[in-house]
């Protein structure tokens, strides 16, 4: 009787022992990957868009943000020369003074969004009646002192809510 239980036992552990085999392989099934895929494509869907929105704003706010900084500078010039600057580039290389302390206008020009995806801190020094250049970074108007994203054309629908304005406009 002995021998007979340790068969059965050995029998039982064998027997176990191929289902353990069987059910240990390692892997995903294929439905397995399926689900998975399928929520990673539902969550993408979902996400990527309100990314892509927060770019488009992120860029119009920086260039609003940016023009107004240069139209302040222009208005400090003002004050402190007397006159208007005759080119935004006066601002890179005519100091002042603010409390005994000598300071540059502008250390660098700050960069308009919309025209390039690295940011466009070109500018031009014009007047009204040769109008803009569209080549994207600052207009300056020297006959009125004004200062204008260099793009007169509206915004296409890429920029979402923005679209049909014109960044001259602002």
């Amino acid at each position: 009787m002995p021998n007979t239980r340790r068969t059965t036992q050995d029998a039982r552990h064998k027997t176990h022992d191929t289902r353990r085999t069987t059910q240990d392989t390692k892997g995903f099934t294929l439905i397995e990957l399926l689900i998975v895929i399928s929520i990673i494509a539902i969550l993408a869907a979902t996400i990527i868009p309100n990314f892509i929105g927060f770019d488009v704003e992120a860029k119009i706010s920086a260039t609003r943000t940016n023009l107004d900084s240069l139209k302040t500078r222009i208005t400090l010039f003002r004050a402190k020369e007397g006159r208007y600057p005759d080119s935004l580039g006066e601002f890179l290389t005519k100091y002042y003074y603010d409390a005994g302390i000598k300071k540059l206008y502008l250390t660098k020009m700050p960069a308009e969004m919309i025209s390039s995806k690295s940011g466009n801190n070109n500018y031009v020094d014009s007047t009204q009646e040769s109008g803009f250049t569209n080549q994207g970074g600052w207009i300056y108007f020297k006959d009125t002192a004004e200062l204008k994203v260099n793009l007169d054309e509206p915004l296409s629908e890429k920029w979402g809510e923005y679209a049909d304005q014109k960044p001259s406009e602002w």
